[in-house]
């Protein structure tokens, strides 16, 4: 009779070994005597059997913030109320708001220098006032496309 001969069995990626005395995947790496893990399919697909993840202290880099940090919440509050009024048609609440908003926070800037946003406050004054134009060209447009098909 003879010996029935069993091939190792890979438990992370189903791979057989080449020979009885294998200790390591040929495919993935995984170490043949070890019993299957849960993160062992991902492990042997990214190659990273034998390799030992770094936990602790990681070096990241911080991202820097968008528009920086500011010190004048009128003049966020500002630039909130521009946005809301770049909605097209319903928009049109905000400009005002975002108008007299933009010159509060422009004369917070100009006494309290330090806290700064003048330059944000004028920004958003501008954009308020372009914004309103439009709005008011979006609801001419309104009344006049139904009396163009008439």
């Amino acid at each position: 009779m003879q010996a029935i001969h069993h091939m190792k069995m890979c438990p992370a990626c189903g791979g057989s070994a080449s020979r009885d005395e294998a200790k390591f995947c040929v495919d993935c790496g995984k170490v043949l005597n070890e019993n299957y893990q849960p993160l062992d399919s991902i492990r042997s697909s990214y190659n990273l059997q034998q390799k030992h993840l770094k936990f602790g202290n990681t070096s990241h880099i911080e991202a820097d913030s968008l528009f920086g940090e500011s010190k004048n919440p009128i003049t966020d509050m500002a630039w909130a109320l521009v946005v809301y009024s770049s909605v097209p048609y319903l928009g049109i609440l905000f400009v005002p708001f975002a108008f007299v908003v933009s010159g509060v926070g422009w004369y917070k800037a100009y006494r309290v220098p330090k806290l700064g946003g003048g330059r944000l406050a004028l920004v958003c004054m501008g954009l308020s006032f372009l914004i309103l134009v439009g709005q008011i060209f979006l609801w001419w447009l309104l009344y006049l496309i139904p009396e163009l098909g008439a």
